[in-house]
């Protein structure tokens, strides 16, 4: 008789084990030497071999070759456990920068004149807009310069009425004076928020594009101007702002720019008194640097300039002396 191969019988009833209960058999990656990973399940192992289950196929690995396995599910957990959830990604997120379809200047004063605030002090007013449901607001740092006493108003609408909250309990949360921010927070109960402003989530504006503006020049709440961007790229003093020719008057300064989509693109920071369509605001991504970066610039009541100190050069300690012509 014959002598049958004893290889055979492990290939017989491997191989129909593994097309049968090919779900089962998944547990363990092996990494091997040259590189490469392995996902299946080991059937058999002895120094030489092991038999790992593919799930459709079976697969003799010498041992010599393998470097490491480890439990499939193990790096699952670690993967779940490392990868933040949806719910933490929020609650590290201060602010909203996503896609919008394009509006009509109507549908964006529906939709988002509701988050546009007045912003006062005892050293005058200006506007705001609020970012998340913590009550986070977004203003320019002259209009709260020097002052600890804020308040701000808010415009809620129920049902046909727009009522209006004013806010007492405002603090200072972070300053930024070289581009001219600030970032307050109401620590009240600020109740539901409609919609929160979406900022634009890259800096691309064209010239020419549509814009308008929500604020409240001279006291006159929640007007609304529109225009067009006229330059994408103004250098005063070192710093880049958007020319915008839609109407601003002093109360407009911390108010949001509003692109075609409703993004803001831009914060109103200073307008020509005497000359129309000369006016300016601060480029977004001033705005998100400054909130992804927040601990940097926290405010700190005992130097209201916190965010940046320039200190005067130290005097030499041997002074040159002017040398005096002779008479």
């Amino acid at each position: 008789m014959k002598k049958i191969n004893p290889a055979f019988y492990v290939w017989f009833v491997l191989i129909p084990a593994a097309l049968i209960f090919p779900l089962q058999n998944r547990g363990e990656v092996l990494k091997l030497k040259n590189g490469s990973w392995i996902d299946g399940k080991i059937l058999k192992k002895t120094e030489q071999a092991l038999i790992v289950d593919l799930g459709y196929d079976v697969l003799r690995i010498p041992a010599a070759e393998v470097s490491e396995i480890t439990d499939e599910l193990q790096i699952q957990t670690k993967t779940q456990q490392q990868e933040p959830t949806g719910e933490q990604k929020q609650k590290n997120t201060l602010y909203t920068a996503s896609p919008l379809e394009k509006v009509s200047t109507v549908e964006g004063v529906r939709d988002f004149g509701e988050s546009v605030v007045v912003v006062r002090s005892p050293g005058g007013l200006g506007s705001g807009f609020i970012i998340n449901k913590q009550g986070y607001i977004i203003t320019n740092f002259h209009v709260v310069q020097g002052q600890k006493h804020i308040n701000i108003t808010r415009f809620k609408k129920d049902g046909q009425e727009l009522k209006r909250i004013i806010y007492k309990n405002v603090r200072i949360v972070a300053l930024d004076p070289f581009h001219d921010l600030a970032v307050l927070q109401v620590e009240e109960d600020f109740g539901p928020l409609s919609r929160p402003m979406v900022l634009s989530p890259d800096d691309s504006v064209a010239v020419g594009e549509k814009a308008f503006v929500i604020g409240n020049p001279l006291g006159l709440e929640r007007s609304v101007t529109e225009g067009v961007i006229s330059h994408t790229g103004r250098n005063f003093a070192g710093k880049v702002f958007l020319q915008v020719d839609a109407a601003i008057n002093p109360g407009n300064s911390g108010g949001p720019l509003f692109n075609s989509r409703g993004q803001v693109i831009g914060v109103i920071n200073m307008g020509a008194r005497f000359m129309q369509g000369l006016n300016f605001a601060i480029p977004i991504h001033h705005v998100k640097f400054l909130l992804d970066h927040i601990d940097a610039f926290a405010y700190n009541e005992a130097n209201p300039l916190s965010g940046y100190v320039y200190p005067f050069p130290p005097r030499s300690p041997n002074p040159v002396k002017k040398k005096t012509a002779s008479k």
